[in-house]
């Protein structure tokens, strides 16, 4: 391509209207460092480790690129690219070289003001344009010598390889179009295939064009995000490694009993291929949710052998009559908004911060936009499985019923399959699952591991036949039965007296009953919570919860044990956040206790509701803004988020000043000092610093795998083969895979090796690495993400290490054979 540009500059030098030189020396540059931007691109993703890059980021903001982006890129990569790949990448962009005496970098920076100032936003007069015309002129020459060995030569076919860097990686990115250079307007998937938008380099036709652009390509990796919500679990099934994301809750009880028919029908509709939709249905307090969540847990830890294929998506969604937003709390009057909270639950998997279109749309509209997400990132309706809960909130009506029907039927049809649970037959064909009362051997079962629980002494010394008839009185009902048992062992009542109360009592006396038990045993602080809680309006998740705690002056763990004794919420965990919905009479009853008060007290609590409700619209305008980072809990502070926005900006002094404070404000943080280590590992040569923050990141939270692996690494571009082996290792027994830490040991050697100056050690260490390659292949049998992920690197690196093996080996014959 650099004839291809140097033609163009001269067809350039021949034109003599100054305003038009100019013009087209501009779009000249342009191309160019477009071109080096992408090939730049291409060669991140191909040969070096782009899990610890900023590759994503940066290819999603150049899908729309302006002239000064590509400056930015390049200084965030080639240090990257310098340090696994080629030493002497680009050299000229930073430092003065015999043919380019002031730095390319530096002379780009002065074109843009220039671009800015003049053309962009003020007036362009004569002497200016004859003297940037020049300085231009001088920049594209500047460019032909730095970018000399990026340009990438054109084959016959017009595809583009560069040859002069190791590997010689291919570039998928079409830039030349009928022996033309290309300037990028854009790039974008459509409909699941991605297009490059541009025009042809020419002064006669600069014609607008479309190409289609290969699947695999830089910019697609800026597609799928992970978010803090979705997970990503690995599992065994059938001798078989997989691997898929989901934001499944972690068990909701640890006295889970019985229910071993239901498991078995559940793992069989998950093999049913044929079926769709599956409908776990019963009344209310059998513990359908439970049933659920337990079955996706076992699921999650690798208790059943499924048939291929597995989901890759496991999203859980639990319907709900209200949603919180930046107006405050929306009742939704209507079936369509709820159910297409759904499929927006789905979509947070790809993209943790939905855009305002995604709420603009509904009914058949979201779930054919949600599919050209699912198809633009390699996903079919077999690799997703969707758990909606408690539809029975979603409609009352017989016309609503049908509608909930037709909605499950085209998600099921098009989206994925589909796990309903409900109190009612809805409308639709489905394998029914009906969750009933215990069985009598199961519910004793359960009766005696509570009373042990709750120390309920009347019941531990009951008779099995004693507990059988309490058993089938409470209708075999796990909630009754924990009702009971908690109820016995808070009142010292003998079970006849209990069961006797119970039923002298409505399902509203009871409940009434059950909560002035609990409100008594509460302390002052805990009811000050409920009473601060009931009067905000946000969604009452661990945030909200933790700032009421803070407001009234009780520690949070304090509040929650109070609140776990009692009947008065439902809480969903979600193991690093929890959410909990007051139940309708216990808000009653919370009223009723708060019409009691002073009007100071009353005016106490609303304020303090009032300032949570304020926080909570801040945060959530925080949120929208801030792309939460994969380990979120690395960015709880302020400073720790200013650190993450300097580093995503390029400002890695002013980044590295952040998190020193963000370590000043949570020094306790084992995720940010890992975070931290790996901006200083990856974007500046002080790697003791890294080495000594992953230390502190280990020695906070041993069980940190990141944390470990960041420790590795760092062990390795120090030189040190045998700790960092020892870390990954280590890595290896905290969760990662074994293919994994064979590849990383693979990769640190092929590095090492450059590093060494005896061609023996140089091939000796190659040969280790290609042997631990093999080995990462033959384990690496997963079909999630990473697995595809991890099989780029391994065959990336295999093919290096190869390379290089067969020129060391030659090298070393040639000099045995001049010795001799």
């Amino acid at each position: 391509m650099k004839f291809i540009y140097k033609n163009c500059l001269a067809d350039a030098l021949r034109i003599d209207n100054r305003s038009e030189k100019l013009s087209y020396l501009t779009s000249i540059l342009r191309s160019i460092l477009q071109t080096a931007v992408v090939s730049t691109f291409e060669i991140t993703k191909q040969l070096t480790p782009h899990d610890e890059s900023d590759l994503a980021e940066l290819a999603d903001r150049f899908q729309k690129p302006a002239d000064g982006l590509p400056i930015q890129i390049l200084d965030n990569l080639i240090p990257f690219v310098r340090g696994h790949v080629d030493k002497q990448f680009l050299t000229g962009w930073y430092e003065p070289t015999r043919n380019v005496a002031t730095p390319l970098s530096k002379l780009l920076i002065e074109w843009v003001v220039f671009r800015n100032k003049r053309p962009g936003h003020g007036v362009l007069d004569a002497p200016t344009t004859e003297l940037w015309a020049v300085n231009t002129q001088k920049i594209i020459e500047a460019c032909f010598h730095v970018f000399s060995n990026l340009l990438p030569q054109v084959n016959p076919d017009e595809s583009l390889q560069i040859i002069k860097l190791t590997g010689e990686p291919k570039l998928s990115v079409p830039l030349i179009s009928d022996g033309h250079a290309l300037v990028i307007l854009s790039i974008s998937p459509k409909q699941g295939i991605w297009k490059l938008r541009g025009q042809l380099l020419s002064t006669t036709n600069a014609k607008e064009i479309t190409l289609a652009i290969p699947e695999d390509n830089p910019f697609s990796t800026a597609s799928v995000k992970s978010s803090s919500d979705y997970q990503l679990s690995e599992i065994v099934s059938n001798g078989k490694d997989y691997s898929f994301f989901h934001n499944v809750p972690v068990r909701q009880t640890d006295t889970f009993e019985g229910r071993g028919a239901e498991l078995a029908q559940i793992r069989e509709w998950l093999d049913d291929k044929d079926s769709r939709y599956c409908l776990i249905y019963g009344d209310g307090g059998y513990g359908k949710t439970t049933l659920v969540i337990e079955s996706l847990n076992q699921l999650m830890e690798s208790q059943y052998d499924l048939d291929e294929p597995l989901p890759s998506i496991v999203s859980y969604h639990t319907a709900k009559m209200t949603k919180w937003s930046e107006k405050g709390l929306i009742h939704f009057t209507s079936i369509s908004p709820v159910m297409d909270e759904c499929i927006r639950e789905l979509m947070r998997c790809f993209h943790p911060v939905l855009t305002p279109d995604w709420y603009t749309v509904s009914g058949r509209q979201i779930i054919d936009k949600a599919l050209g997400v699912l198809k633009a990132n390699k996903f079919n309706r077999d690799d997703v499985l969707l758990v909606i809960d408690n539809t029975e909130t979603l409609a009352t009506s017989t016309q609503e019923v049908k509608d909930l029907g037709a909605f499950f039927k085209q998600v099921g049809k098009l989206i994925g399959r589909v796990i309903i649970t409900s109190r009612r037959r809805e409308f639709i064909e489905a394998t029914p699952i009906i969750i009933e009362g215990l069985s009598e051997a199961d519910c004793i079962s359960l009766i005696k591991r509570l009373a042990e629980e709750y120390q309920a002494i009347p019941i531990l010394q009951a008779g099995d036949t004693k507990l059988r008839k309490v058993s089938n009185q409470l209708m075999r009902k796990p909630l009754l039965v924990e009702a009971l048992v908690k109820y016995i062992s808070h009142s010292g009542l003998g079970i006849d007296a209990a069961v006797e109360n119970f039923f002298k009592k409505s399902n509203e006396d009871l409940l009434e009953f059950l909560y002035e038990d609990a409100w008594i045993r509460m302390s002052g602080l805990q009811k000050e919570v409920l009473l601060v809680l009931i009067h905000a309006i946000s969604p009452l998740d661990k945030s909200i919860i933790s700032k009421a705690c803070q407001e009234i002056g009780i520690q949070h763990v304090e509040f929650q044990q109070g609140l776990e004794e009692t009947h008065f919420a439902v809480s969903t965990d979600y193991g690093r956040t929890y959410t909990i919905e007051l139940v309708d009479l216990a808000r009653r009853f919370f009223l009723q206790q708060f019409s009691r008060l002073t009007n100071d007290d009353k005016e106490r609590f609303k304020s303090i509701a009032a300032g949570i409700d304020k926080y909570a619209a801040e945060r959530a305008q925080v949120e929208r803004e801030y792309r939460e980072d994969r380990i979120a809990e690395a960015f709880r502070s302020e400073y720790a988020r200013a650190a993450k926005v300097l580093t995503d900006k390029g400002d890695i002094p002013g980044a590295i000043e952040m998190y020193e404070l963000a370590i000043e404000d949570d020094p306790l943080n084992s995720s940010l000092h890992d975070r931290f280590s790996w901006v200083v590992l990856n974007k500046t040569t002080n790697i003791d610093y890294a080495k000594t923050l992953s230390e502190r990141a280990v020695k906070l939270d041993e069980n940190n795998c990141d944390a470990i692996v960041g420790l590795a690494l760092a062990f390795y571009r120090l030189g040190s083969l045998s700790l960092g082996d020892e870390n990954i290792d280590k890595a290896g027994t905290k969760g990662r895979t074994r293919s994994f830490c064979f590849l990383r040991k693979a990769i640190a050697r092929y590095h090492q090796s450059r590093d060494e100056l005896d061609i023996n050690t140089q091939i000796q260490l190659l040969e280790i690495s290609e042997d631990y390659l093999n080995q990462a292949q033959k384990l690496n049998t997963n079909q999630g993400a990473y697995s595809i992920k991890y099989q780029r690197d391994i065959q990336r690196y295999y093919h290096l290490a190869r390379g290089r093996l067969s020129v060391l080996r030659g090298k070393r014959t040639k000099l045995a054979n001049s010795a001799n």
